[in-house]
């Protein structure tokens, strides 16, 4: 799941109206991350063209692909004309494709001189910085306290830092905003939704990014608002900056405007920077969150890859999971029947109740394999398949006996006058695309409930055209 179509490529097709695109084309941090974020074809395809005059004929362009490899090119360009990337137009008689031009000038920019960050004048106080075990732990807590609220396990939502609580946001408003979670008109109490759950099992860079699209919809909602939302693509360049930056410059927040301190408060809060005092200033540190976020596709599912695993399963359906995440644990049990559980150890098995119930509630037998192969254990990761072969197979099998069947309203017609009444009403039911059942012998058809108006209509007419 965590490819360009689920983060910032979806949200440019879904969310960007043309003049946010223009703005956003000149940001080059943006500008990185959708190259990013596009599939190697396509990312090629717009190396070729920055190195260009920006415009090169369709004939030459079709030669980039070879002649085994045209299906693939013709979809690489379909999909950066969708991005409005590439325009197709006619020239001096020839069909031509043109790259964007600031978008091209950005990324000749960006390949010729690097990003460079202006951010921070200065760099803090070296006792100030903290190192990578701490980074990591402060991003792993904030995110995994909004999973745990959404899960509907114990806890509270993530809360910003003591220095930036007075521009904290509204998470739970976020996720209900979001479709991840809804008020019981029953208890009154927000519960997770059909989409949290699926939420829930998909990968680290497809959560963030359905969490920072709702949270840039907010913005563009405020700025059409009037209520100080600020510019959607600087915003979108703020937040891939971050990423982009990680691990190698921070932040001053005296030195942001007001509009970046309030994103960066926000982020804070969601665990992708790491807030630290140090000189007389506050620092901001970008955590592996954020990188997750710029990484673009499988460049930010290799970053969020890192994490350690910690699921085997065995192919008698046994599942052993090594960790201390509530968050972590009340994920398995969606899909997961819990046996034992220990301080460090969550044993479980995969049954038909356990998966049939992951099922019921959207859940698809491919997203409970891939998350535990995402999660697999170093030494289970090591193995193939990771997940034993007899296991994904019969998580599909429960899958398809849901399916197998479908119930749907219908009406039987029975006990027809005559031989030449019933065949005129199977032919007017094969005309109009409703026959569902025949019995020549018993003379007994059936139609789809909704067309019983139109079905009755009919024998009606023949009847009196018959004299019966």
């Amino acid at each position: 799941m965590a490819d360009g179509s689920s983060g910032l490529v979806a949200f440019i097709t879904s969310g960007i109206t043309p003049l946010q695109l223009e703005r956003l084309f000149v940001q080059p941090y943006a500008v990185v991350a959708i190259l990013r974020s596009l599939p190697p074809l396509a990312r090629h395809i717009l190396l070729r063209f920055s190195c260009t005059g920006g415009t090169v004929s369709t004939a030459t362009v079709s030669t980039w692909g070879g002649s085994d490899g045209q299906g693939k090119l013709a979809a690489a360009l379909e999909e950066l004309e969708a991005l409005r990337l590439l325009i197709q137009a006619a020239c001096k008689g020839q069909a031509v494709y043109t790259i964007h031009a600031s978008f091209q000038a950005q990324l000749r920019h960006a390949m010729c001189s690097g990003l460079l960050a202006g951010h921070a004048a200065t760099l803090p106080p070296r006792a100030s910085v903290p190192d990578a075990g701490i980074l990591a732990a402060y991003a792993r807590q904030q995110w995994e306290a909004l999973l745990l609220y959404l899960v509907g396990g114990e806890g509270t939502t993530p809360v910003a830092p003591p220095e930036l609580q007075a521009a904290s946001i509204d998470i739970r408003g976020l996720l209900v905003a979001a479709g991840l979670m809804a008020k019981d008109e029953r208890t009154q109490r927000q519960s997770i939704t059909q989409r949290g759950f699926q939420f829930l099992l998909a990968d680290l860079y497809s959560q963030l990014w359905g969490v920072v699209r709702q949270y840039l919809s907010g913005l563009e909602a405020q700025a059409s608002d009037g209520a100080g939302g600020g510019d959607l693509a600087v915003a979108i360049n703020f937040l891939l900056c971050l990423g982009l930056q990680e691990g190698c410059n921070v932040m001053c927040h005296g030195q942001l405007g007001d509009a970046e301190k309030a994103i960066a408060a926000h982020m804070c809060q969601l665990g992708l920077l790491l807030p630290v005092a140090g000189g007389g200033e506050l620092w901001l540190h970008p955590t592996r969150l954020a990188a997750v976020l710029a990484g673009g596709g499988r460049g930010g599912e290799a970053v969020a890859a890192q994490e350690d695993g910690y699921v085997i399963v065995e192919s008698n359906f046994r599942v052993y999971a090594y960790t201390t995440s509530a968050v972590q644990v009340a994920v398995l049990r969606v899909f997961v029947r819990c046996d034992v559980l220990l301080p460090n150890l969550f044993v479980g098995t995969i049954t038909r109740d356990s998966a049939t119930s992951a099922l019921g509630l959207g859940i698809t037998s491919e997203q409970m394999v891939a998350f535990l192969r995402q999660h697999a254990h170093p030494r289970a990761a090591a193995r193939v398949p990771t997940v034993p072969s007899v296991v994904a197979d019969q998580i599909r099998l429960w899958q398809q006996e849901l399916t197998r069947l479908q119930m749907h309203s219908a009406m039987l017609y029975d006990k027809f006058e005559s031989q030449e009444l019933y065949i005129g009403a199977v032919e007017h039911a094969r005309q109009l695309g409703a026959l569902l059942f025949r019995c020549d012998k018993r003379m007994q058809l059936a139609v789809p409930a909704a067309l019983h108006g139109a079905m009755r209509t009919h024998l009606q007419e023949r009847k009196r055209a018959l004299g019966l």
